[in-house]
């Protein structure tokens, strides 16, 4: 089974539907990227959670939970994120509905229109509600597949305040699955805390990637929630399918390293 943020018409569950093209996986909406990560903990299911957005950077919902869970982390594949207001009469809308992240991502739009907003938990949820409310102060931002799966009007397309948005999704799971397509590269994913907090100590650690010529796609820091000050990083790096001696280099250099896979990137087109 194949977990995804839904309900349906939200973007995770195109993102699912490549992922299931690629592994012949059927896939299960769920209410919250919890929900996701403990279905595929417990049940030895698969999942597709958001990961990063080229407007609002990282999911760090996703981050977080990636740390807190084992599972690891086995594609990835960038989705376009066309943000379109959806419901009844644009004239008499007052609040719009959509998932904090939409709602960031057109922020000039609707600050331009003077409009209250709410979060739900996906784009596809908020139609769902405009939908079922039939009130036409409410508008939602969703997707033109939401708006037709749940009835509603598209008021205005493409609101989003910067038109290349991407989203970038993962695939989650414990064991990699049969995929029925070649990727167009690879990637690993490391989460590290440093030993110490000193002047450089990053820096030895990011020597040791320039020394073996590997590139480095992602690094980011996010509170290890041990106490305030102490970080864990983030990083992704181009996979060349040899990283041992890598990995036995940065064990000796940090306090903690956890491995989140090495998987295949894929196009959204597959």
């Amino acid at each position: 089974m194949l977990y995804y943020l839904g309900p349906r018409g939200s973007f995770t569950e195109k993102a699912g539907k490549v992922f299931s093209k690629l592994t012949s996986l059927p896939l299960q909406p769920t209410s919250t990227i919890y929900e996701i990560f403990e279905n595929v903990d417990k049940n030895n299911a698969y999942g597709v959670v958001p990961s990063e957005n080229s407007i609002e950077g990282s999911v760090t919902l996703t981050q977080d939970l990636l740390l807190e869970y084992d599972v690891k982390i086995l594609g990835e594949v960038d989705i376009d994120i066309n943000h379109n207001l959806v419901g009844y009469n644009k004239d008499k809308i007052e609040i719009v509905i959509s998932h904090p992240q939409a709602l960031a991502q057109c922020r000039k739009y609707i600050k331009e229109h003077g409009w209250k907003t709410k979060a739900v938990s996906s784009t596809a949820k908020a139609a769902e509600i405009v939908a079922k409310k039939k009130d036409e102060r409410l508008g939602a931002i969703a997707s033109i597949e939401a708006a037709k799966l749940y009835g509603l009007k598209v008021l205005d397309r493409n609101i989003q305040d910067y038109k290349n948005n991407k989203t970038r999704f993962i695939l989650i799971g414990k064991k990699t699955p049969k995929f029925n397509a070649e990727p167009i590269a690879y990637k690993t994913t490391i989460i590290i805390e440093l030993k110490e907090d000193r002047p450089g100590a990053l820096y030895h650690i990011l020597k040791k990637f320039a020394e073996r010529n590997i590139n480095l796609t992602r690094i980011e820091s996010r509170p290890s929630k041990k106490r305030l000050g102490v970080y864990v990083f983030y990083i992704d790096f181009e996979s060349h399918g040899d990283e041992k001696e890598l990995f036995e280099s940065l064990n000796k250099n940090v306090a903690y390293m956890k491995y989140l896979g090495t998987y295949p990137v894929f196009r959204k087109y597959i």
